[in-house]
């Protein structure tokens, strides 16, 4: 019995040292996505994408959305590091993205942000009751106006816009829902209107709808929009389709954005490819939880980053798919 007992005792120690010898398999790299303000489906939009990439990557990363300020403030989020709470990623304009890089206005010195790929077009037009009077950009001397809200990048580029083309109006930062609300009542004379893959961003849709036939929609003017597009990394003409806003059947010409997936260089490069595969790879995935995601595709994933440096982990990606 004694020398059973031994045995017993010799193989379960024997077991023990082995198991702890094995290897085990190791958590998932935690990754904490900054999206932008409530009210322009872009954390709809990030949540799509943070669970198409947990479900490709093999349980390798975990991915998860939350609303932020936008696209400035993201540059900024992107610089900390919570050992608690992972590694931090976030969405962003390629003008934002650009301007961080750089270190212009916002942002006081360069930051430590990188680019991981394009991901769908944000165009920017301005909109006004029909009676207020204002029919083009010119008209908005002397008007209240919404630029957009602070920690985004809209309300940065309207006030270039309208730098360059030396309109004088009595600014405005609300964010979307105050921004809607504030045209809706006519307690402002303008503000800013988006459109995400040229589908409104739900708060606009929503106003568009409700005020069907009353607003008019414009943008800068040719010149203002020639300079913008020469002077901002990451800016394009852009025109809205007649019709895509609801109660208005005439194309409007304006300015647009892509916006951008991106992170820090304390995101290793094996971390940044794994995420950059997992979502590129799979990127039809993601209409399954946001029509957005059609415009989120491996042909246009270095869009609009032709001026804006780009983390080597996802380049490693980008060029072997031959971009």
């Amino acid at each position: 019995m004694k020398k059973l007992m031994l045995q017993m005792l010799t193989f379960a120690a024997g077991f023990a040292l082995a198991l702890g010898a094995a290897p085990m398999a190791s958590a998932a790299s935690k990754v904490l996505l900054g999206t932008s303000q409530p009210g322009g489906a872009t954390f709809e939009i990030g949540t799509a994408m943070s669970k198409v990439i947990n479900d490709n990557s093999g349980g390798k990363i975990s991915v998860s959305a939350s609303v932020t300020g936008g696209s400035t403030a993201n540059v900024r989020v992107v610089q900390k590091k919570d050992k608690t709470e992972g590694l931090r990623m976030g969405m962003a304009t390629a003008p934002a993205v650009s301007w961080g890089q750089v270190g212009r206005k916002p942002f006081k010195k360069k930051q430590d942000v990188l680019a991981i790929g394009a991901l769908y077009p944000l165009t920017i037009v301005y909109t006004t009751f029909k009676k207020s009077g204002i029919k083009k950009w010119s008209d908005l001397t002397g008007k209240r106006f919404v630029v957009g809200g602070r920690g985004g990048s809209i309300y940065i580029v309207t006030q270039l816009a309208l730098k360059i083309s030396g309109i004088k109006a009595k600014r405005e930062f609300f964010n979307n829902n105050q921004n809607a609300a504030a045209i809706k009542d006519q307690r402002v004379d303008a503000g800013f209107f988006f459109l995400n893959g040229g589908v409104p961003a739900p708060v606009y849709m929503e106003l568009s709808r409700t005020l069907s036939g009353k607003l008019h929609f414009f943008g800068p003017d040719e010149a203002t929009i020639k300079q913008l597009v020469k002077d901002e990394a990451g800016l394009v003409r852009d025109v809205v389709a007649a019709g895509a806003i609801t109660g208005h059947d005439k194309p409007i010409t304006s300015w647009g954005q892509m916006w951008t997936l991106m992170t820090s260089s304390k995101m290793s490069n094996d971390l940044a490819y794994g995420i950059t595969k997992a979502l590129y790879d799979n990127h039809k995935q993601i209409t399954k939880y946001h029509p957005v995601g059609k415009f989120i595709t491996k042909k246009t994933g270095l869009r609009g980053l032709e001026r804006v440096k780009v983390h080597p982990g996802a380049m490693r990606y980008w060029k072997e798919n031959g971009m």
